[in-house]
């Protein structure tokens, strides 16, 4: 039998810890014991016994399938620049902050508990649409003008939600960004952050490089 992660599953090792976002159930884990013994000969390509397995699954972190594809820790490289570090600008003004009142409006119903999986498949799937459109510097200069009008907007400021936001405007300008949850421990934190290859496009560069990725969309 073929296993994979289940859809809207990521996973990350930090500090000696294997740890779990599973969207579809709005919830973050660590893996132990028997549990991450079971999983770690998984993703080496040895299955275990049925038992072991039948009690990972159980758990809704990986699903039977055909044609599974490799499971493997999220990986993405964290840009080491944010707007502040980029020439393309962009004003802002009452269309700008009426789009972005928009995106918010649709991101504060789109990141509650029980749609943000749906959420990300969408996304996803509206980014496949558009491979190849990076479009760096306009997605900057969207940025940019997101970012300029945002404290017109009486939103408050969360890391999510402005993700969110951002990414449906960008694809609205036919633009795709990767949306990236990250997490560190000691204490424990998650952070949600948008970027490009080259840059880091709500929060700080400085800020989403002290978190680890654990699950990106696009």
């Amino acid at each position: 039998m073929e296993w994979r992660l289940a859809s809207g599953t990521g996973f990350c090792e930090v500090g000696g810890e294997l740890l779990f976002l599973d969207l579809r159930r709005d919830r973050y884990l660590a893996l132990r014991g028997e549990d991450r013994v079971t999983f770690d000969r998984l993703r080496s390509g040895a299955t275990g016994d049925q038992r072991a397995m039948t009690r990972l699954a159980g758990s809704g972190l990986i699903v039977a399938g055909n044609g599974g594809r490799a499971i493997r820790a999220t990986e993405i490289i964290v840009p080491e620049e944010d707007l502040s570090a980029c020439s393309a600008r962009s004003g802002s003004g009452w269309g700008t902050a009426f789009a972005a009142a928009r995106g918010l409006i649709w991101a504060r119903l789109a990141m509650r508990p029980a749609r943000l999986a749906r959420t990300a498949e969408y996304l996803a799937a509206a980014k496949a649409d558009r491979a190849g459109a990076g479009k760096q510097s306009k997605a900057e200069d969207l940025a940019a003008g997101f970012a300029a009008s945002r404290w017109l907007i009486p939103v408050a400021p969360r890391c999510l939600v402005d993700a969110l936001a951002l990414d449906w405007l960008l694809l609205r300008e036919g633009v795709a960004a990767t949306l990236v949850f990250g997490v560190r421990l000691n204490p424990f934190n998650a952070h949600c952050w948008l970027q490009t290859e080259r840059a880091i496009l709500t929060g700080t560069a400085a800020e989403a490089r002290n978190f680890t990725p654990i699950l990106t969309v696009g």
